[in-house]
């Protein structure tokens, strides 16, 4: 935000400047079509996405993916290995990627909006914003809104920050606003006029589906704050949301042109390395291998653990050169520890101590490639939502439903064919699927699990994680806390004791202390936020 302000402070003295009579009539006669003063809404959209996702969700991501054990390092030292071992100070920098580098360019398309008289762009601008203060306060708690950068006034250096709650019901009313704004039919100008439309190509509809969606996620997020969960609303939201293949709010990387242009997972996010040989010294990118807890999920059942290779793990990860087999490390084990706990709670092999018994993680499958998309919230994310909602309501048919669909949509976006889907879904039923889902925590057990699987590496499986305690009667015996943990903050013998929340930036803490408060990592760490509480 200290960033922003200075910008503010730069174009004021710039336009004073201009506002001088003879630099007046100079630019007069002087106009360059090719270089305009103004950028429209319709040049603004593409950049509010894309700096929605690769400035603010891929870094409220790539920390996150360590501590909710997706990916996992090579070496047990290192900068590298803080994310797992829950080592997070003040130098984590979403507040500062989303607050300067992303936001604004929503704010200022919405006023863009406003003034062109085109308000599906206020409304796109406000689903955005909604989307950005969702990832930020998931991960902070309180945070600023009401004095961010609104395009009008001047910013306060010192701004107040809204408590959680308030923050909450800030994103639900802009997401109204932005339905609102949908609904208005008279644009000047079409969403993808300039062709910055690289969501939905210009169709409202589905822009309106993403807002749906995006209200139903953050419902179904007050499941232990009482009264205040209300499984008809997030049930009418999910009926708005997406509701087919293919309508995924996902961000299209490309493969031939700028690295930024890449799927950061893929490459520029940690994972250029300057050795091909895993167990030199020289490789050791951000994430060695997909953790075995992942493998886990794709290779057993919930509830009852029984052992099933999910087809999709062939589309996710690479097994190992050494022997084609699927296995992990441990979060903070790095390498020298060999494979992780298994999916019934035993130890895995200690003796796979060879990189070459892992498979790789960047470029390994569907979620790391060059040009894999990288989604803010799908449509098979929706369907587990109305399956939670649906379960904690006493509708085990209609929770089923759900969640078969959730998991056969996401098996079809992997490409797993029609015969591998029945053969998996049969093998759950016959498992006792049906009779679990009578049960509410074996029921939570299913789709919390399956839906660790298809948000793969997003953050908001943190939020899912903490929403259920970290329980391993849901995610399995093999969730558990990682080695060389972080016990400066941590208590090494209270394996309840789990990381809940974020440390604000550094910057913020310096400039506005009053408003941060305590920023320790003793607190902040270990404070859950107000959703997370009973």
């Amino acid at each position: 935000m200290k960033t922003i302000y200075k910008k503010g402070i730069t174009c004021m003295a710039v336009l004073s400047l201009l506002s001088v009579s003879s630099c007046k009539k100079f630019l007069d006669v002087n106009n360059d079509p090719n270089n305009p003063t103004k950028v429209s809404a319709a040049n603004r959209l593409v950049g509010a996405i894309t700096t929605s996702n690769g400035a603010a969700l891929w870094r409220g991501s790539r920390e996150i993916a360590g501590l909710t054990q997706y990916g996992v390092t090579k070496l047990t030292t290192g900068t590298n290995l803080n994310a797992e071992t829950w080592r997070f100070t003040a130098s984590y920098f979403l507040w500062q990627n989303t607050y300067v580098y992303t936001m604004p360019n929503s704010i200022d398309m919405i006023n863009l909006g406003e003034e062109e008289g085109s308000p599906c762009f206020v409304g796109a601008g406000k689903t955005l914003m909604a989307l950005n203060f969702g990832l930020l306060t998931d991960q902070y708690g309180a945070i600023v809104v009401d004095e961010f950068y609104n395009g009008k006034v001047q910013l306060s250096l010192t701004p107040k920050m809204q408590d959680q709650q308030t923050v909450y019901s800030r994103i639900d009313q802009l997401l109204d606003e932005a339905l609102a704004a949908f609904d208005n039919p008279t644009n000047k100008t079409t969403l993808n006029a300039a062709g910055g439309d690289i969501l939905f190509q210009g169709d409202v509809s589905k822009w309106k589906r993403f807002a749906w969606a995006l209200k139903a996620r953050y419902l179904n997020h007050l499941s232990k704050k009482g009264s205040l969960y209300n499984t008809t609303k997030i049930l009418d939201a999910c009926s708005k949301a997406f509701n087919a293949d293919g309508m995924d709010a996902e961000f299209p990387y490309l493969a031939g042109g700028l690295q930024t242009d890449e799927n950061p997972w893929f490459s520029w996010g940690g994972f250029v390395v300057t050795s091909t040989d895993p167990n030199s010294a020289l490789y050791n990118p951000r994430y060695f291998s997909w953790s075995q807890f992942f493998v886990n999920m794709l290779t057993s059942l919930p509830v009852t653990n029984t052992a099933l290779q999910d087809p999709r793990i062939s589309r996710i990860m690479v097994p190992a050169t050494s022997d084609g087999q699927y296995r992990g490390l441990r979060s903070g084990g790095g390498l020298a520890g060999g494979q992780g706990i298994l999916a019934n709670g035993q130890n895995g092999d200690a003796t796979k101590t060879n990189g070459n018994d892992y498979g790789r993680f960047s470029n390994s499958g569907f979620y790391t490639k060059q040009t894999s998309p990288f989604p803010f919230i799908t449509y098979s994310e929706v369907k587990f939502i109305e399956a939670e909602a649906r379960l904690r309501s006493g509708d085990t048919g209609g929770a089923l439903a759900a969640y078969e669909e959730g998991v056969k949509a996401n098996m079809r976006k992997l490409g797993v064919s029609t015969n591998e889907i029945n053969t998996y879904w049969t093998a759950q039923l016959a498992d006792g699927l049906n009779a679990h889902f009578a049960n509410l925590t074996q029921g939570l057990s299913h789709i919390m699990r399956q839906k660790y699987i298809t948000l793969c590496l997003n953050p908001e499986t943190w939020v899912d994680m903490r929403r259920s305690d970290f329980s391993q009667a849901i995610y399995g015996p093999s969730l558990q806390r990682p080695l060389n943990l972080n016990t400066v903050v941590f208590d090494a013998a209270n394996a309840n004791q789990w990381i809940r929340g974020m440390c604000y930036e550094t910057n913020e803490q310096t400039r506005n202390p009053d408003n941060v408060g305590d920023n320790s990592e003793k607190y902040r760490l270990l404070t859950p936020l107000w959703w997370d509480k009973n």
